[in-house]
């Protein structure tokens, strides 16, 4: 590879990566999401794992979200309670959160849970409109659980540019 190719192909890759960094590749991107996975030590075989998903949408069109609380494993199959807690948040200009289908809104801040029993998944999804001149968004999900007398939680999170 000569000299100019090794170059124009170095400064393409910088490119690329400067533009993924910045969110640049926003607009081919389907969504933002995150998922955790942590073993439970006290329950060999099982694990618990969060998941956050949010549309990848314009701040004046519905945004989307999803979250999800799993217990995976077989010692137990199932445990005595599991929950998902969320929180999204919309910053910049006179921000607030409103339009919620799923949980409830407080200013710029959207809040829920949802806790199913005697089940290995708890999941839930809903909508909500942003007004004001929002500049950045972030979502976290803790996923918790209690099976044999054990807790544990692990937490997913998020953050974008609008």
């Amino acid at each position: 590879m000569g000299a100019k190719k090794k170059i124009a192909s170095t400064l393409g890759g910088l490119a690329m990566a400067g533009a993924m960094i910045l969110g640049g590749t926003a607009g081919t991107a389907s969504a933002y999401s995150d998922s955790v996975t942590d073993p439970i030590s006290s329950l060999p075989g099982n694990e618990i794992q969060s998941n956050i998903w949010m549309s990848n949408t314009y701040f004046y069109q519905t945004q989307r979200y999803q979250v999800s609380a799993k217990f995976l494993g077989y010692n137990p199959p199932n445990a005595d309670w599991i929950k998902t807690a969320w929180t999204i948040k919309a910053n910049g200009l006179g921000v607030s959160i409103g339009g919620v289908s799923g949980g409830s809104a407080s200013g710029n801040t959207l809040s829920g849970t949802w806790t199913n029993y005697n089940n290995w998944i708890s999941d839930y999804s809903g909508s909500y409109n942003i007004s004001g001149v929002p500049i950045s968004g972030s979502g976290n999900n803790t996923a918790s659980f209690l099976a044999r007398g054990v807790k544990q939680g692990a937490t997913a999170s998020i953050f974008r540019f609008y």
